[in-house]
């Protein structure tokens, strides 16, 4: 089942995409309130964004070098931000969050659909919360972030979490893959 998205910014390549509020009246009927899907070189700048049941922004896979600068995050599910597998050298600066996710602010590294690639090269520059309690975060093995001037905390209980689901949900799907390729 795909997630109900409440805006979805989709196979954009070079596009500055600047000053836009998205704050629905009823949030928590989305999953997503922000997604950003096979997005390429693209500026999302000045945004406002309120969290829907999952996220305030998803990130989802094969998204490269795009910039995310200057945003107001207000969660009201489980995580703020979340980057898929396969999303490369994104850069988010000057990200305030008013609040927390439910699970944790920032995952980095969770499976897509169809992609189990690591998520590599994310840097976040300048990201805090406003009640001025660290913003935390967690990653599978292999997309370790880098963080510049941000309070941030690792949670690395989640970190090995993740990493262990990741690599169920992986061996799981090549095994089905191959019983399925034998009855063929």
């Amino acid at each position: 089942m795909s997630d109900k998205n409440y805006k979805s910014y989709e196979y954009l390549i070079r596009k500055t995409v600047e000053g836009v509020s998205l704050e629905p009246e009823n949030p928590t009927e989305y999953d997503d309130i922000m997604k950003v899907y096979r997005c390429r070189d693209c500026r999302f700048l000045d945004f406002v964004v309120e969290g829907g049941k999952e996220d305030c922004v998803d990130l989802g896979k094969e998204s490269y070098g795009n910039e995310f600068r200057r945003m107001k995050l207000m969660p009201n599910g489980r995580y703020v931000f979340t980057i898929k597998g396969g999303s490369h050298m994104n850069y988010f600066k000057e990200i305030e969050i008013v609040g927390h996710g439910n699970d944790v602010d920032i995952e980095i590294g969770n499976w897509s659909t169809s992609n189990f690639d690591h998520s590599k090269g994310n840097v976040f520059n300048g990201i805090w919360s406003r009640d001025d309690s660290l913003v935390t975060y967690c990653y599978r093995w292999g997309c370790k972030p880098t963080f510049i001037n941000s309070d941030v905390k690792h949670l690395w209980w989640r970190s090995i979490g993740l990493t262990f689901y990741w690599w169920f949900k992986y061996v799981w799907h090549v095994i089905l893959k191959r019983r399925d390729n034998m009855g063929k």
